[in-house]
């Protein structure tokens, strides 16, 4: 079996962004930034579905966690994905890459305290 790589993603602040518009009384503006994040991971996860060897592990509201074959794990393809979302949604993705689902989270912690907007 060939060794994986695997993949957490997550919206930066779009809870914050959520929460801000409840709390101003602006739920239309809630409902649209919720749409527009739902809309993107749902585009994200079909581009992840049609790579080869990949497999979505867990989609939440703003985040995935995916594995793919070490031998199909390209960069590139990350960072396509984090400017196309941040170009439709008006939000950045902060994602970790890991050897393990827990190095893969501890990563991507590194990215969100690091300044966001990461790849690590």
């Amino acid at each position: 079996m060939e060794e994986q790589i695997f993949i957490r993603l997550d919206v930066d602040n779009v809870g914050d962004s959520i929460e801000l518009s409840l709390l101003n009384g602006n739920f239309n503006d809630a409902q649209l930034i919720h749409n527009k994040v739902q809309e993107n991971i749902s585009k994200i996860s079909l581009e992840i579905e049609s790579l080869q060897s990949a497999i979505i592990l867990m989609k939440g509201s703003d985040d995935i966690l995916f594995s793919i074959n070490k031998s199909n794990y390209k960069i590139e393809f990350l960072e396509n994905l984090k400017n196309d979302f941040k170009t439709d949604s008006n939000f950045t993705l902060s994602i970790g890459v890991g050897q393990s689902i827990k190095e893969s989270m501890f990563n991507l912690r590194i990215a969100k305290m690091s300044g966001k907007d990461k790849i690590v």
